[in-house]
């Protein structure tokens, strides 16, 4: 943290520096002040950006996010299974938002009116709103210009109990709602980042610190470093290829499954005829998780690597006494058919990188 610190207080003096495009020297002093400033830059850019993630009982990851100048601040889940970003409106006048922390455009003095409507729907609920436009703080890195929504009602019981303000999606922008570009490609196209990528670590235990969200490439001390690449065969949500899974010793014989890897999905989330097979050969999972040492591993190979579940990954342990199967199934539509949404449970135990420069992502052992 320190170190970061130090890099946004560099970026602030820097900030105010102006170099002319073709400078002449005439000392010596002056060409080691244009040097040192140029390498600084250039480290600047090239650094990564941490941000600290909140672990709420397992079930939610959420961190902070800033909006306005000056900044108003929100808690947003992280979510690389949408491409939006949106906080509550004070105009909204749904109960959810008389819970949370509101934007009020009115106390911003860089706010840029949009006004477009919009309607976001999720698998826990849907919100509608405008679009405004303002300067996002994000890591202590602004992001300019930044189009983003304004919730003006939000539907479904899960936002009002729940401990974050708005959702900030990370997927591909072809899935963005009225195309707006999503805040890490402005990030990295506005020059914050060098490393078109950011990876997502999460700890196993509730309320545990230590959750970070890079921005910019991965932090290799939370990890193995036994990096494995998956190439993505769609850019719309972080989708890749399934080769197969196996429940201990049984295999499971639906084919051409699919993964889509979701940090907004708390659980391992599938189509309910895979999810139905693979629950199947698990067994009954006790509710007060006396049986967890009997139960099978689960493992999942993708692109020819295996990743192992042991029924301490896949089982969400809500108290020693409280346990509930990971795997849960869902009536998907046709073209997400055979396809299982590899949630927290799995990123907590293989820290990810979602890689837009290679189209692709990557999975390494957490420490």
């Amino acid at each position: 943290m320190k170190a970061l610190v130090c890099l946004l207080i560099l970026g602030t003096v820097l900030g105010q520096v102006h170099i002319n495009l073709n400078p002449i020297y005439t000392t010596s002093e002056e060409r080691y002040a244009f040097f040192m400033n140029q390498k600084l830059r250039t480290h600047l850019r090239q650094s990564s950006i941490y941000v600290p993630i909140n672990n709420y009982e397992d079930a939610q990851y959420y961190g902070p996010v800033s909006i306005g100048t000056p900044a108003q601040n929100f808690e947003v889940i992280f979510d690389t299974g949408s491409s939006n970003l949106w906080v509550p409106s004070k105009s909204c006048t749904s109960i959810a938002c008389f819970t949370h922390n509101t934007y009020n455009s009115a106390k911003s003095s860089t706010y840029v009116k949009n006004g477009q409507s919009f309607v976001i729907e999720y698998g826990s609920g849907g919100v509608k709103g405008f679009l405004s436009q303002d300067t996002v703080t994000w890591g202590g890195a602004k992001v300019t210009n930044q189009v983003f929504g304004e919730v003006t009602s939000e539907q479904g019981t899960s936002f009002a109990v729940a401990k974050f303000d708005g959702i900030l999606g990370m997927a591909w922008q072809t899935i963005s709602v009225d195309n707006v570009t999503p805040v890490f490609q402005n990030l990295f196209t506005q020059g914050v980042v060098s490393q078109n990528s950011f990876a997502f670590y999460l700890t196993r235990n509730i309320g545990q610190a230590g959750s970070t969200l890079t921005l910019g490439g991965y932090n290799s001390t939370l990890s193995k470093n036994d990096w494995k690449q998956v190439p993505l065969i769609a850019e719309d949500y972080w989708r890749i290829a399934i080769d197969g899974i196996t429940v201990g010793t049984k295999a499971v014989t639906i084919s051409n499954i699919k993964g889509i890897v979701d940090s907004g999905t708390s659980l391992l989330v599938g189509d309910t005829a895979l999810v139905d097979e693979i629950n199947k050969f698990i067994g009954t999972v006790k509710k007060d998780c006396s049986n967890l040492s009997s139960l099978p591993t689960v493992t999942i190979n993708i692109n020819g690597q295996n990743y192992q579940l042991l029924p301490s990954d896949y089982v969400l342990q809500i108290s020693s006494t409280q346990c509930i199967n990971g795997f849960m199934g869902d009536a998907f539509p046709a073209q997400l058919a055979n396809t299982l949404i590899l949630g927290d449970l799995f990123i907590r135990k293989f820290y990810t990188l979602f890689d837009f420069g290679n189209k692709a992502v990557s999975f390494a052992t957490a420490l």
